[in-house]
């Protein structure tokens, strides 16, 4: 103890004896740390003393802050584990001390040493480190590479994890604080007031960042300590987790600067947050939410709510994490302090809205489903108590807690299945919230339709469910309708009746908005939902999805709208539906019924509406099903299904009101009437008896529906057995008069009863015979003569009207029994006086020839039912038909051939035909039994039409003819006769397969389809051989009915497509059947082809191809999975008519296409892998489309295995000599790329995958790709590489050797062929070589191609660098074109910026190789090349950069060559650019070489060297007395080189050097003059006298050595040489060396005589003649030159003029003045001023008594005098007044006379002077003379 003690009192001793502050520093710097240690002792005395020492020290430093500490110690000392705590607390207290007393960059580098293990420490002790780093932190500085590194290095962070909890935590209390204002701290000191509270911060945080109120934290130091935290957190040090907090409370700050770092920070470092981390979110709820207290700790650590800024900030963060969503307990107090906070806004309001929207959507519903009840509770309250708000804020945020509310209960619905409150509140609400806030609710609801999607029908709510649903679609309001619709729509399939109902009721026109009507509308076409309520599309509806016809009429009949409906329609009302729903209702019904009984007819498709109109008027199967169903139920079923019968009638009745004037209505009521009248018991049309006048007056109505469906419903009621005869002769009587009464005017009402009356007439008799019911023949004459007598007529819009209905309502008498007429005219015309049944016939015969369409069709289908009647005795009437059904074929018209189609069946099967079905329209008609067959022989008329018309060679006889044929075939299909026929006419449509015009060859097919259907089995066969054949092998087809040795077909008859291959759609039907070995299969698949609109038309539904997919998928599927792939690629065929046929085909076998392609997708891209090949080019072209569409979506493991053979052939179609192949191989390529690129992004599969992918697809684009001849093949196989290489991240590694050297040699392979078009034309186009040069490195700079290999750095390592160094040196050596070139410098560059560790250790390599570039003939490339240098300098090592440096001195000297030497000079640029400390570090070797270029005497290189001057030494010229000695050894050698530039530069280089170095030359002249005098013994060149004149400076600063007489060099050698340059005869450099000369004589003309050497010569050149100068002068500013030296040599020889020195010159004082004196007179006034200022320096050279010489004064006067009357130019007067006050300086020079005169002259120049100046100046002279007293 006793020698601490000691020790401790001689410390003492020695800091009492410090009196000097220095002293006392040194002192303490010693002894203060271990004296500190000793407080560790155990001694108590020992620690007393310490105490005392310390407290010495505390009074002598503390108030001297001059006095340093021990930082460094103290430092060590305090982090020095060893240490205790107590000690350390001493330390730290002196260390804080230190700290204020050093520089701030001191103490941030020392930042790692007191943050390290921060954590471990004490909480004081924490704090006051913290707060010694605080102010320091924008000091602290740290290179990216280090920085990379510091985490675990420097700081050691993963050794102490906690330390950046510590750390971040008070960095984040110092960015919320913020200091009182003046208000809340005038608070604070009133009690009253509650405490100011600081906004997420707790009492603890703020006695921690105060320093318990030791710091005052001004604004500008709080900015300060923000900024240094930013610049501290963004860095790789910490994570953008670990940094989020603080930028999210940065960019609240009030302070902008703070707020703009923090912004840039969230841009640049919070790229990589993982939002689901929950430290992270949970942090981010801390800052939100603040903390409790603990106990602990009184509570002080309460952390206060985050103002609302920052809350908004979090908010916004949070919503994009997932784990938040999952944190329950805070997620609910952020969603409930946002919406309900007291301190909450408008913003915050709906920001927790959003949040609580995103929680709804991603959060788990198991943790949700606990809190959904309270949260769903605070939204309603929130809705409720702004029940009526405006404003958009309040508006959204409202509309934010409707769209919560349904999202929240769709993730949990059982908090909306147990009651219907929200579904009725947010109905009901729909109607009453303003408009804005309506859409919000609506969003709410649709997100809550999953909810009751398919809810059971036990369910407690049900009930309610469609109560709410249906009092909603009676409402007026269109958001309630709407939704209503949607939510039948979807949470209900389509066989539930009461949302139909819901969709029939919303189709009312009360509302009027088109979204309402669609919804409607969808939910009436049949349909299929998926389970979350979205329709799906899928090809056909499954009959399931059908609500029952009887349930559906049952609920209707029951079920009635509200009174509130009723009242809201804008139109009639029918059992209080308005008219367009009731027109609806039986709509729906009908359509229902139809389809429930042809559920194996009819597919149920987007199409079917039509279809079941189309069947119904001429499908007969669709109609004996419908008469089956309606006899069923009206005859054969029990009471419940005649009920539906009868509320079928019923509703049509209530339909058929004669109060309603709706024509929809009335036209959908009489067509159900019609349809169920016409194909049910006779009994059923009984029950409208007592309505015919009703129907009658609709049958004659102004509607011209209604007419038409009510005439025939009238003749049906009206010819029934109740009817008596006489009440029907009388309605025909009634109808005749209607006919007779004359319509002159045309009245429309007048012609639409005529109309009407015609029809009724018609269907009247007609309907009447088919019952045998006998009326008056003297009656049906009449009417019939009424009727051919509307036949005649001109062409009018009426006379069409009546003359069709007149062709209709013959057809109808006539059908059954021959026309009342007699049968042929009479021989003699004359005598008829009436109508003959020839008559009526040739009437008809002329109307089928008519203009228009639709008389043509009647005429001729009258035509056709009047043949049925005629027997063989009538056959010339028959005849006259026959040539009328041939000639229609010159109409050329499609419908018209059908129409003689059904007349061809009817004339050769009568009512047999299946086209009389139509007509068949009462359950009985007994006249049939009385009608004989057909007589006419139909052979003949078969041969006929497959002689004459099938081989006809108008394209119109042909299509007639088929149609024909087709017609007889579909008709007539059990007909003897047809099946007679069959061979002919297969061979018939065989041949018209090749039929130039596609409706012919489609009906052909249709042909053959059928033919195949119906023949036996050998038909079969044959046809099967003859087809095949046909196709496969062009064998012609036999006609085997006709004759075994007959040909009918030449061979290659088949026709061509528009392209001229011998190709049609019906070859590659059957190709397609014959690759599955099933030749039979050609038929079905010609069945299936429906692609024109006809077959889909009212017409083409007589032939029932359309119902025939219904059936095809079963038949087919044994063949499917040979079939598939083959029909895939026919969808995708050139051929329009192909892809047409071949996707209808595979429409109909195909019902689930995604799952039919995955089924069967190896076998498709094997398939068309192989087409690709092919050499025909449709299937290549079809194979590319096929391509195009198959791979999109694939999944990786499908397309793996074929990738690389998918990007060979694709490759090989884009080089395909076909254009279209070509431009279908484009989008192929496209998608290949895409799919590429996405199995190549690691982001997307694992890296696994993503290799394999590489691994396939890299090798093949850069080896076979790239390289390939072809120019698109290149451009696709380039921009797949550069996609990959955008997303391949990880992936490229291997490849980047690889892909950079093909990029960049793709750089000028691929460059756009007008910029080497343009290098050949640039006279042309006007540019110079440089412009070209410049715009084609730009290109290359924004090359894609450029992008690509930046990404490619991004993966750069080690290994990486060395495998791709070799290939990049080869490229700067033997790289060609401009783009590679500047590419390959450019990635350089990229390596030293971004790769400066990895490139570091080739940097020599690659200096050394591209040293070889700078003498490039191209100045864009040298210029790109230099600055790679440059960048590449800054890594090279010293040897490599001064080899580098000689290479270029090498270049710029010994070359002759201006590209070299330009080259060396941007290279050097560039490297003093680039690398400027690098440079500064080899300055001797780079110095010497800038300083010659600088002096180049080519201007452009000069301006070049200059720029690398300013670049190393930023213009100051210190560097060349620095290096002056290297200089000279660099420049010397030059000075007697070949080069005469050389020589010449190496001389301006000294001139330059002597100028530049100043008083530091001294020490170089001894080496110096002996250069520039061996300089200077040269001849005269440009730039000499800048040699000359740093000659002479350099003579003058070293003066002093002169006087030594060891000197090698002596004065008088020097005045020699200055001498003989003046003598030069070069009058340029005359000029200047005069100068020189003239500056040396002012120096030394005292030391040495010049005069009399000089004397002569100058004398000579100032009294030179100028005239005669000049002749000798070929300069063209030979004038002034001259006068420039005729004024120099007057300055230089009065320099050399020195008297009082040298005797002997008073000689000449006298010549000399006169000289002087007379030159004045003759020359311009600048050499005027320089003779003055010359006379001047004579005065001063000149004792006082050679002034006196009265030949001397008197010169001078008078040549002053004679400058001052020269008024002209007042410079020359100020120089002659400055002479004479010179000259008069001497005293007493003037007396007597003189005196008086010089007064008098003077007085009179005063009077004259206009310049107050001069006149001031002269009054003094005249004053200073007449004070002489001589």
């Amino acid at each position: 103890m006793s020698n601490e003690l000691q020790l401790l009192e001689n410390v003492e001793l020695k800091l009492a004896l410090c009196n000097t502050d220095a002293q006392l520093e040194r002192t303490i710097q010693i002894f203060l740390p271990p004296v500190l240690l000793k407080l560790g002792s155990t001694h108590e005395q020992v620690k007393k003393k310490v105490m005392e020492i310390l407290s010495h020290i505390n009074k002598r430093v503390k108030t001297n802050n001059n006095i340093k500490l021990p930082f460094d110690t103290l430092l060590s000392q305090f982090t020095d584990d060893s240490v205790s705590t107590f000690i350390k607390n001493f330390t730290l207290i002196y260390l804080e001390m230190s700290t204020s007393r050093l520089a701030t960059e001191d103490i941030a580098s020392h930042i790692p040493d007191f943050l390290k293990g921060i954590s471990a420490r004490p909480q004081a002790q924490r704090i006051a480190l913290l707060h010694i780093v605080l102010p320091v932190l924008h000091k602290w500085d740290m290179s990216h590479e280090k920085q990379l590194t510091a985490r675990a290095e420097v700081f050691q962070f993963d050794k102490h994890p906690m330390d950046v909890q510590v750390i971040l935590g008070f960095f984040l209390d110092v960015m919320l604080y913020q200091p009182l204002t003046a208000r809340e701290i005038a608070n604070q000191q009133d009690p009253d007031e509650q405490q100011p509270m600081y906004t997420g911060l707790s009492p603890l945080a703020i006695e921690e960042v105060t320093k318990k109120g030791a710091i005052q934290w001004s604004i500008a130091q709080l900015r300060q300590a923000k900024l240094g935290i930013m610049k501290f957190i963004l860095t790789p040090i910490f994570t953008d987790s670990e940094r989020l907090p603080l930028l999210v409370a940065g960019v609240c700050d009030p302070n902008h600067e703070v707020t703009s770092a923090c912004e840039d920070g969230m841009r640049r470092w919070t790229g990589s947050v993982d939002y689901e981390d929950i430290p992270t979110i949970q942090s981010l709820y801390k800052l939100y939410l603040g903390t409790k207290g603990t106990a602990k700790l009184g509570h002080k650590d309460a952390r206060s709510q985050a103002p609302n800024s920052v809350k908004l900030r979090v908010i916004q963060y949070l919503q994009k994490s997932i784990a938040a969503t999952n944190m329950v307990a805070q997620m609910i107090q952020v969603i409930f302090d946002g919406i309900y906070g007291e301190s909450t806004t408008p913003k915050l309001q709906r920001a927790a809205m959003s949040f609580l929207q995103w929680c709804a959507r991603m959060g788990k519903d198991t943790n949700i489903g606990p809190v959904a009840p309270i949260i769903i509770s605070g939204l309603l309250k929130y809705i409720d108590q702004n029940d009526d708000v405006h404003g958009y804020d309040a508006e959204s945020i409202k509309g934010y807690a409707y769209v919560a509310c349904g999202l929240v209960a769709k993730k949990v619905p059982k908090v909306a299945l147990k009651d219907t409150q929200i579904l009725s509140l947010f109905f009901d609400n729909l109607e009453k919230e303003q408009k804005n806030i309506r859409t919000y609710v609506q969003d709410a609801l649709s997100s809550m339709i999953e909810i009751y999607v398919d809810l059971p029908e036990d369910s407690p709510i049900y009930k309610e469910v469609q109560d709410i649903i249906l009092t909603a679609v009676q409402k007026s309001d269109s958001y309630c309708r709407y939704m209503a619709l949607k939510y039948a729509n979807a949470i209900y399939p389509f066989s539930n009746i009461f949302a139909r109902y819901v969709c029939l009721l919303g189709s009312s026109n009360s509302v009027v908005k088109l979204e309402v009507k669609e919804e409607s509308h969808r939910g009436l076409i049949p349909f299929v939902r998926n389970k979350s309520g979205l329709v799906e599309h899928v090809d056909a509806v499954p009959v399931s999805e059908l609500p029952k016809f009887m349930d559906m009429i049952e609920y209707i009949h029951s079920h009635k709208p509200s009174e509130e409906y009723k009242l809201a329609s804008k139109t009639p009302t029918v059992r209080g539906y308005p008219v367009e729903v009731y027109a609806d209702i039986l709509s729906f019904l009908r359509l229902i019924w139809i389809l429930e009984v042809n559920s194996e007819h009819i597919i149920l498709d987007e199409y079917v509406a039509d279809k079941v109109e189309n069947s119904m008027s001429e499908d007969p199967i669709t109609r004996n099903n419908f008469k089956k169903s309606v006899t069923d139920l009206w005859l054969n079923g029990d009471d419940k299904h005649k009920q539906v019968i009868q509320y079928w009638l019923e509703l049509i009745e209530n339909g058929l009101d004669d109060t309603i004037k709706d024509p929809v209505l009335l036209t959908t009521a009489g067509k159900c009437l019609l349809e169920i009248i016409s194909l049910g018991p006779s009994s059923i049309s009984t029950t409208f008896q007592e309505r015919l006048n009703f129907f009658k007056s609709l049958a004659l109505s102004e509607k011209s529906d209604a007419r038409i469906l009510m005439s025939h419903v009238f003749g049906i009621i009206a010819s029934n057995e109740n009817i008596s005869i006489e009440d029907i002769e009388s309605i025909l009587t009634e109808l005749c008069s209607i006919l007779d009464l004359s319509n002159v005017k045309m009245q429309q009402q007048l012609l639409d009863r005529q109309h009407g009356a015609i029809l009724t007439m018609g269907y009247l008799i007609g309907r009447c015979q088919y019952r045998k019911r006998t009326i008056s023949q003297d009656l049906v004459a009449r009417c019939v003569t009424n009727l051919v007598k509307l036949l005649d007529g001109s062409p009018s819009v009426a006379y069409s009207l009546l003359a069709g209905a007149a062709c209709q309502s013959i057809g109808e008498i006539g059908r059954t029994k021959l026309l009342p007429f007699p049968t042929y005219k009479s021989a003699d015309q004359s005598m008829d006086i009436g109508f003959s049944i020839e008559d009526v016939i040739d009437k008809l015969v002329e109307l089928s020839k008519s203009v228009k369409a639709k008389i043509q069709e009647k005429a001729l289908s009258a035509l056709g039912q009047l043949t049925i009647p005629l027997t063989s005795e009538y056959h010339k009437l028959t005849e006259l038909i026959l040539d009328a059904l041939f000639v229609s074929a010159d109409s050329k018209q499609v419908e018209l051939a059908f129409t003689a189609g059904e007349s061809w069946s009817i004339v050769a099967f009568g009512w047999e035909s299946q086209a009389m079905q139509k007509y068949n329209d009462i359950s009985e008609i007994p006249i049939l039994a009385d009608i004989s067959p057909p007589s006419t022989d139909f052979q003949p008329i078969i041969d006929k039409i497959i002689r004459s018309y099938i081989v006809s060679d108008r394209s119109w006889y042909r299509k007639a003819a088929c149609i024909w044929l087709l017609s007889i075939l579909k008709f007539g299909k059990d007909h003897p006769i047809v099946k007679r026929n069959l061979g002919s006419i297969h061979a018939s449509f065989s041949r018209l397969l090749g039929d130039r015009d596609d409706f012919t060859q489609e009906c052909a097919s249709k042909g053959l389809g059928l033919v195949y259907e119906y023949g036996d089995k050998k038909i079969k066969e044959d046809m099967l051989y003859s087809l095949v054949g046909t196709f496969t092998e062009g064998r012609t087809i036999q006609a085997q009915s006709v004759s075994d040795n007959t040909v009918l077909f030449d061979e290659g008859s088949l026709g061509e497509t528009p392209d001229g291959n011998s190709i049609t759609t019906y070859k590659e039907l059957c190709s397609l059947a014959s690759e599955l070995n099933q030749p039979d299969l050609i038929y079905k698949f010609m069945n299936l082809a429906n692609n024109n609109a006809m077959w889909a038309s009212r017409r083409g539904a007589a032939f029932g191809f359309q119902n025939l997919m219904a059936l095809a998928e079963k038949e087919m599927e044994p063949y499917l999975p040979r079939l598939i792939p083959k029909l895939y690629r026919y969808q995708f065929d050139p051929n329009p008519r192909v892809n047409q046929t071949m996707k209808s085909i595979w429409r109909s076998l195909v019902k689930d296409n995604q799952k039919t392609i995955d089924t069967y997708f190896v076998e498709i891209i094997q398939d068309l892998l192989t087409g690709l090949g092919n050499r025909q080019w449709r299937i290549r072209e079809g194979s590319c489309l096929a391509i195009t569409d198959l791979i999109q979506g694939r999944r990786l493991a499908q397309i793996e295995p074929y990738l690389e053979q998918l990007w060979q052939m694709c490759f090989r179609a884009l080089d395909d000599i076909k254009d279209s192949v070509r431009q279908a191989a484009t989008q192929s390529c496209r998608s290949l790329t895409k799919l590429t690129v996405h199995y190549c992004d690691p982001s997307v599969v694992s890296v696994s995958d993503g290799e394999k992918v590489m691994d396939i697809v890299m090798p093949f684009l850069l080896h076979k790709g790239i390289v390939s001849d072809a120019e698109d093949v290149r451009k696709f196989s380039l921009d797949a590489v550069l996609r990959v290489c955008k997303t391949g991240a990880v992936l490229l590694k291997k490849y980047v050797p690889d892909l950079i050297d093909t990029l960049l040699q793709s750089l000028s392979s691929l460059e756009p062929q007008s910029m080497n078009y343009l290098s050949f034309h640039i006279e042309k186009y006007n540019i110079s070589q440089e412009q070209l040069d410049n715009a084609r490195l730009s290109g290359a700079k924004n090359s894609p191609m450029m992008e690509g290999i930046e990404h490619c750095v991004d993966q750069m390592d080690h290994q990486v660098m060395q495998a791709v160094t070799p290939r990049i040196l080869q490229i700067i050596r033997k790289g060609t074109g401009l783009p590679t070139k500047a590419g390959c410098a450019r990635l350089i560059v990229t390596f030293v910026m971004n790769k400066r560790s990895v490139f570091e250790p080739f940097a020599d390599e690659y200096l050394k190789a591209l040293s070889g570039t700078i003498r490039s003939k191209n100045a864009v490339v040298r210029k790109s090349y230099a600055t790679a240098i440059g960048y590449v300098c800054q890594l090279a090592t010293y040897d490599r950069l001064i080899a580098i440096i000689k290479h270029l001195k090498k270049l710029y000297i010994d070359e002759e060559d201006e590209d070299s030497k330009a080259g060396s000079a941007v290279t050097v640029v560039e490297m003093t650019r680039f690398a400027t400390d690098r440079m500064k570090s080899i300055a001797t070797a780079i110095v010497p070489l800038i300083f010659f270029g600088e002096n180049d005497p080519d201007e452009n290189l000069n301006k070049i060297w200059k720029a690398a001057w300013e670049n190393l030494t930023s213009g100051t010229r210190s560097m060349v007395s620095l290096y002056a000695d290297e200089i000279l050894e660099f420049v010397k050698p030059l000075l007697s080189s070949s080069s005469w530039k050389i020589k010449q530069a190496a001389a301006l280089t000294i001139a330059s050097m002597c100028k530049s170095s100043g008083k530091d030359v001294k020490s170089h002249a001894h080496k110096l003059l002996p250069v520039m005098i061996s300089t200077l013994a040269t001849r005269s060149w440009d730039g000499k006298e800048n040699v000359l004149d740093a000659f002479a400076k350099l003579c003058i600063s070293t003066k002093e050595s002169f006087d030594n007489p060891n000197n090698e060099i002596s004065l008088a050698d020097v005045s020699k040489i200055m001498i003989r340059e003046a003598k030069r005869k070069n009058r340029t450099y005359q000029r200047h060396a005069l100068i020189s000369l003239t500056s040396f004589m002012d120096v030394f003309g005292d030391k040495i005589d010049m005069l009399e050497p000089l004397y002569d010569f100058l004398a000579e050149l100032c009294q030179m003649d100028e005239v005669e100068a000049m002749e000798d002068e070929d300069n063209d500013n030979a004038k002034p030159l001259i006068l420039m030296i005729k004024a120099n040599s007057f300055k230089a020889i009065v320099s050399a003029y020195r008297p009082k020195v040298f005797k002997e010159h008073e000689n000449k004082s006298e010549e000399l003045s006169k000289i002087i004196a007379t030159s004045l007179s003759g020359n311009i006034w600048n050499v005027q001023l320089a003779i003055l200022n010359s006379l001047k320096t004579f005065i001063e050279h000149s004792p006082d008594h050679v002034l006196h010489t009265p030949g001397v004064v008197n010169n001078i006067l008078q040549a002053s005098y004679d400058t001052l009357k020269d008024l002209k130019y007042s410079a020359i007067r100020l120089a002659a007044v400055d002479v004479l006050e010179e000259l008069l300086s001497t005293q007493s020079l003037l007396t007597g006379e003189n005196k008086r005169l010089f007064v008098q002259t003077i007085t009179d120049f005063i009077k004259s002077e206009p310049m107050v100046l001069i006149r001031e100046r002269l009054q003094k002279l005249i004053s200073t003379v007449q004070t002489w007293n001589i």
